[in-house]
């Protein structure tokens, strides 16, 4: 009866450890190749976004280009603004920032203490990108600040031809903390070209060598064909020969590999523990033999059912989901991978989170850079659209907008005089009051601003408070001479915000006015100038505090 129990439980050991290990092995190979993946992807993302910002500055570069009168240099006058270190920040990617027209000059920003390898490569690119395409550079160690990283440089391109090119240096800060968090422990992770240098490694002290990993048999596959792998391979690790199961992920452009790898023996320990531990079953006497069964069979059916509870939380959406488990058997190693696969995904939704509020924030800091350069050519107006925009959303929290209205509505108030960028200098630094002919040329800057906006079809629901920011509840406004509810909600909010700071500043024509005469003064406007219930919210704001006067905006904005 002791054989009849042992023999089958031994035969059936065996089979199940040789199952159990094909099923680790295919665990570890997914495991390694999602960290690859993320890592390789985290480095598309991370080109990719800051790709899309230097496109976006591009775009600004062209919209500066048609709206400034025909013979001010687009390159020049952002030079002259110095609005693009507004992009070189502690939390931004980019470490400098080129504006440059064709023949290299323009603007730009960087760090002190760039290397001369650097200042070659950023000149590199931009001879490239002068060909009409965008280009990413070769990887770049910049000792100074001690960070990793690469030159992208798109055209700027005016009716097919190249006028000019933006280029950034592009920090990879993120993707060298990324290589060090993944290879933690057993596992060890680097970054390599197509030579088989080493770009970045998870080992401070290899990542500062930057050695040739050219011989391994991986790098050398990735060198003859950049495509995904995983393989068995042998590895010299100090002076001692080790198998190692790997995988490599390729990037794509940049032509750069991520490999991660674990040492063979180590990804299939719980294999071998897993054959002790048979040895030691089939000692055991019968009765023993079925009191461990028993408890055996709980003990994988109670981690098992977590394990399906947990999948089926993910399956909801529930990705924070961890499953907690002392166990060291397969179990626990499926337990643990659940556990990095959650992680992964989770890791994933962030980030396409955070590149969302990147693209938005991109999209905000495009505005307001447009905005101030508007702003800037009249030095009574400087600041001017950023507190018609605080001033609007204050008024419409007290209206209760919605989340989207709020949004259009911001944007539209930073851009409701961009049209001022086609009225001549001279109409608008004029310190005296208008001539009838002077105050028609500027009632046309509306209209000019809708125009130079409504080729975004993005920016479609922003063009009526740009446009009808100057009609008049009672009529007799412009440009279309609208009145009470034919002016859209955002051009009555603005109405007001854009009279309410150009009271309370000081102006050529004017002195700024006490916050107490202004408010009395928009109130008596109620159902003339202004929509009643806009002019209800506005004192409401003001009384709520929503609406407060900076001092330093009086004496010039």
């Amino acid at each position: 009866m002791a054989l009849v129990a042992i023999v089958p439980l031994a035969v059936s050991h065996y089979f199940l450890i040789g199952i159990n290990r094909d099923s680790l092995e295919t665990l570890e190979k997914k495991y390694l190749t999602r960290a690859a993946v993320s890592i390789a992807t985290e480095v598309q993302t991370v080109l990719a976004s800051n790709t899309q910002q230097l496109n976006t500055i591009a775009g600004s570069v062209l919209v500066m280009r048609r709206a400034l009168p025909p013979d001010t240099d687009p390159f020049g006058y952002i030079a002259r603004r110095q609005v693009i270190t507004s992009y070189i920040s502690a939390d931004s990617d980019l470490l400098a920032l080129r504006v440059l027209d064709a023949a290299g000059e323009g603007a730009e920003a960087k760090p002190e203490g760039l290397d001369k390898t650097t200042l070659q490569e950023l000149d590199i690119a931009r001879a490239a990108a002068l060909k009409g395409q965008t280009i990413t550079g070769t990887f770049q160690y910049i000792a100074s600040i001690n960070q990793p990283a690469v030159v992208v440089a798109v055209p700027v391109v005016d009716s097919g031809a190249v006028i000019g090119v933006v280029e950034g240096l592009v920090s990879l800060r993120r993707i060298s903390q990324h290589i060090r968090e993944v290879g933690r422990g057993d596992v060890t992770a680097f970054l390599v070209d197509r030579n088989g240098r080493v770009l970045m490694h998870s080992e401070p002290s290899i990542d500062v060598q930057r050695p040739d990993f050219s011989s391994l048999k991986i790098v050398q596959e990735f060198a003859k064909a950049p495509v995904r792998l995983t393989e068995t391979y042998d590895e010299t690790t100090r002076g001692e020969r080790v198998t190692m199961l790997g995988t490599v992920a390729p990037i794509g452009r940049p032509e750069w590999g991520v490999v991660v790898e674990k040492p063979e023996r180590m990804a299939y320990a719980s294999v071998a523990k897993m054959f002790r531990a048979t040895k030691e079953w089939i000692s055991i006497a019968l009765g023993l033999a079925i009191i461990a069964a028993i408890f055996f069979a709980s003990g994988i059916s109670r981690p098992i059912r977590v394990l399906a509870h947990r999948t089926h939380e993910i399956a909801k959406g529930n990705y924070g989901q961890r499953v907690e488990l002392k166990t060291h058997n397969e179990i626990g190693e499926l337990a643990e991978n659940f556990n990095s696969m959650s992680a992964a995904i989770e890791l994933a939704v962030d980030g396409l989170k955070k590149a969302a509020h990147e693209n938005n924030l991109l999209f905000i800091n495009s505005v307001r850079m447009l905005a101030a350069a508007i702003d800037a050519k009249d030095p009574y107006t400087r600041g001017h659209s950023e507190r018609v925009a605080r001033y609007s959303m204050a008024i419409g929290k007290n209206l209760q907008l919605q989340e989207k209205q709020m949004r259009d509505l911001r944007i539209s108030a930073l851009l409701h005089d961009v049209g001022k960028i086609g009225i001549d200098d001279r109409i608008l630094r004029k310190p005296g009051a208008l001539s009838d002919e002077e105050f028609e040329v500027m009632k046309q800057h509306p209209v000019k601003g809708a125009a130079i906006m409504g080729g975004v079809a993005q920016l479609i629901d922003i063009i009526p408070g740009m446009k009808y920011h100057h009609e008049k509840w009672s009529g007799g406004g412009y440009p279309d001479n609208m009145k009470e509810e034919q002016i859209p909600m955002q051009a009555r909010i603005i109405a007001i915000a854009d009279t309410f700071d150009a009271m309370t500043t000081n102006r050529p024509y004017q002195k700024a006015m006490e916050l107490s005469y202004v408010v009395e003064k928009v109130k008596s406007f109620a159902g003339s100038r202004f929509d009643p219930k806009v002019v209800e919210a506005f004192v409401i704001a003001v009384k709520r505090g929503d609406i407060v006067i900076e001092e330093q905006v009086r004496g010039a904005a």
